[in-house]
């Protein structure tokens, strides 16, 4: 029978265990993704070019109408290829439901990756962000929803390799927000873990509303990276 861990409150220090035990991963080596969000926050823009619709008439040196016909075909065809080359693909660290009932953290801690594939944007670290208070999909198995629905993103800048985010107070308040020791860490360790993966992140500070994070578990008072989840041993 998988034992069940009982989300009691406990002291920061102990909280403080639990983020230090909780799984180590390496930080990816290398990523063409950037977050766009350097220096300051960025809109979400979107990395597609227009297309320019073909002439209606010809001219001297441009196909037959017959011969145009496959001339589209192979620019619909390359158009394609350009699209699907402009896909990004991001990875999101949501609860891993079979840690957390078994108490069993993985190299992950107690959050699980999962991949989604999304259109080019210039904004990609909020864009994970957001993909993150959406939760899991339904055909995404075993996984824990990390951030309420209802939190929203007020400021993001990356300075010096720190992605700085600053969420509204339904990051903490919201009914469905996680709660308990437990809940505490899966945050934690979502929004680390998933800010981490683009190279020019290294370390994540949360606030909200622009004051310091604190959840009654853990006080978030300086940048973290995954090295702080690493074992001591």
């Amino acid at each position: 029978m998988k034992k069940r861990i009982a989300l009691l409150p406990v002291t920061l220090a102990v909280i403080v265990l639990l983020l230090l035990a909780g799984g180590c991963a390496p930080s990816p080596q290398s990523s063409a993704l950037d977050p766009g969000e350097t220096g300051q926050d960025s809109p979400e823009a979107s990395g597609g070019e227009s297309d320019t619709a073909p002439g209606e008439e010809t001219t001297p040196g441009e196909p037959a109408p017959d011969e145009a016909k496959g001339t589209d075909e192979t620019n619909d065809k390359n158009e394609s290829a350009a699209e699907e080359a402009r896909k990004v693909k991001i990875t999101l660290y949501f609860g891993d439901q079979e840690a957390t009932e078994d108490g069993t953290p993985t190299e992950t801690g107690y959050v699980k990756a999962v991949v989604r594939e999304y259109p080019h944007t210039t904004a990609v670290l909020r864009l994970a962000l957001q993909e993150l208070i959406r939760g899991p999909l339904p055909g995404e198995k075993g996984l824990v929803k990390t951030l309420p629905a209802t939190a929203q993103i007020l400021n993001l800048k990356i300075e010096n390799e720190v992605a700085l985010i600053d969420f509204s107070e339904e990051l903490l308040t919201a009914p469905d927000s996680p709660g308990g020791s437990l809940g505490s860490l899966l945050l934690v360790q979502s929004v680390v873990y998933t800010a981490t993966q683009f190279p020019t992140v290294k370390s994540v500070l949360v606030t909200v509303n622009g004051e310091t994070y604190s959840d009654g578990h853990y006080i978030w008072e300086k940048p973290i990276g995954r090295e702080f989840f690493c074992s001591s041993g």
